[in-house]
């Protein structure tokens, strides 16, 4: 049986780690480069780093920064943020990004997507999925403007297009620390055949358990549970492992 993974996920606006919710309201909670430096003490499986304002503000990603938190971790890390071509790719990639995340010009070009899976492989590329319950129960495919789009279809499209993963997160469920929207977990997981990671409300242990339990996820991304209460990833672990869910354990006192 394979392992689950626990993901960190860092958020990070130009200036400092923030966390959101509801991918408002962003609050300031820590220096990247510290908080690589912990994560990696602790032996989580992988690291996200996204900024999440590069784009927006019409800006590339700082690489310089990125390859020092980079330079921090032992363990694969993802890169997101202000990815506007291929070579952009290539630059995270060169500084030893594992997998680009991709979002925006996923939405405004699909067949970016296929392009990056061809010439650095589909395992390189990961694509954001972000979704908020509409009032009809069916998911919409979140931005700051309005994308019309289904999130489980816009799923479905990025893996015909070559994509390696998704990074799903509730918008809803951001940052509130209440538990996962297994449902919507669930609906992505029955359309889609990559792996997928499931972010958005990990408040507790009991929480991720919960997420394993009622759905076919094989990893899950978390943040809030890191800044605003005394659990680690190695606490998430040990209740998966204790209910029947192997999880990798090194420094177990961590």
């Amino acid at each position: 049986m394979l392992k689950v993974r626990i993901i960190p996920v860092l958020t990070f606006n130009g200036f400092a780690l923030v966390k959101t919710k509801q991918f408002g309201n962003p609050r300031m909670v820590g220096n990247p480069i510290q908080a690589a430096r912990v994560f990696n003490s602790r032996n989580v499986d992988e690291l996200v780093f996204t900024d999440i304002t590069a784009t927006y503000s019409g800006r590339k990603i700082n690489l310089p920064f990125v390859k020092e938190v980079i330079d921090e971790c032992f363990m694969p890390v993802t890169i997101g943020g202000g990815i506007r071509s291929l070579d952009d790719i290539n630059d995270l990639l060169k500084i030893g990004a594992d997998k680009v995340l991709i979002k925006n010009l996923a939405i405004n070009d699909r067949t970016f997507i296929a392009e990056a899976a061809r010439m650095f492989g589909a395992q390189c590329i990961s694509v954001a999925v972000d979704a908020r319950k509409t009032p009809e129960g069916s998911w919409e495919l979140y931005r700051k403007t309005p994308t019309g789009l289904d999130a489980v279809e816009f799923a479905k499209m990025v893996e015909q297009e070559g994509a390696g993963e998704i990074i799903l997160t509730s918008v809803d469920r951001d940052g509130m620390m209440a538990g996962f929207d297994t449902d919507l977990v669930n609906a992505v997981l029955n359309a889609v055949n990559i792996p997928v990671v499931a972010v958005g409300g990990g408040g507790n242990p009991d929480h991720f358990l919960e997420l394993f339990q009622k759905t076919g996820i094989k990893a899950a991304g978390a943040s809030a549970i890191f800044y605003f209460t005394q659990f680690t990833s190695f606490d998430i672990k040990k209740k998966l492992g204790d209910h029947g869910f192997p999880a990798r354990f090194m420094a177990a006192g961590n």
